[in-house]
């Protein structure tokens, strides 16, 4: 049975695959589903209802949206970005993983700047330059990790972290 079972479904899959190539585009406003009628029979196109939706990476860096978080500090002088900085000098920050994703050098977010704000005081704000990913185990989504030049800008090094908003500028 397992043998006659076998050679059944290796011939549905050998007919299947013969079938003609289906060619499709799709537009920004419709959905293309493929749907075989047989397991032997040359798929069948169907538009469907559904509207394709999508959020441009790009639109995270507006300026319009804020988001909220923990900021730490670091000392390093080499990041992701693939640019050198002085953080004790310079106010730079890492941006989080999951806003970066696994693109590093040539990221959309490398060299923009963000101003940052403590969420208890707005009144105390730095401008700093994204040049690194912060881990994701150690910054969520809206996390930064910034140079000990940006964070003293906020607070002391030894508060160890703050609750922020910031935006990119």
């Amino acid at each position: 049975m397992t043998k006659f079972t076998s050679f059944l479904l290796l011939a549905a899959i050998a007919s299947f695959s013969a079938a003609a190539p289906v060619a499709t585009t799709t537009t920004a406003t419709e959905f293309v589903t493929v749907t075989a009628t047989a397991p032997i029979a040359t798929p069948t196109l169907e538009k469907t209802e559904e509207p394709l939706v999508t959020t441009a990476a790009a639109d995270i860096y507006t300026s319009s949206i804020k988001y909220k978080g923990k900021a730490t500090w670091f000392t390093d002088s080499y990041g992701s970005c693939g640019v050198n900085w002085d953080g004790n000098s310079e106010p730079i920050v890492a941006l989080s993983a999951q806003m970066m994703g696994a693109q590093s050098w040539g990221h959309p977010a490398c060299n923009k700047k963000v101003r940052i704000a403590l969420r208890d005081n707005p009144s105390k704000t730095v401008i700093a330059r994204v040049v690194d990913k912060c881990p994701g185990d150690q910054c969520d989504y809206g996390s930064l990790d910034l140079s000990p030049a940006a964070f003293k800008q906020l607070s002391h090094l030894d508060t160890g972290i703050l609750n922020i908003e910031w935006n990119f500028v």
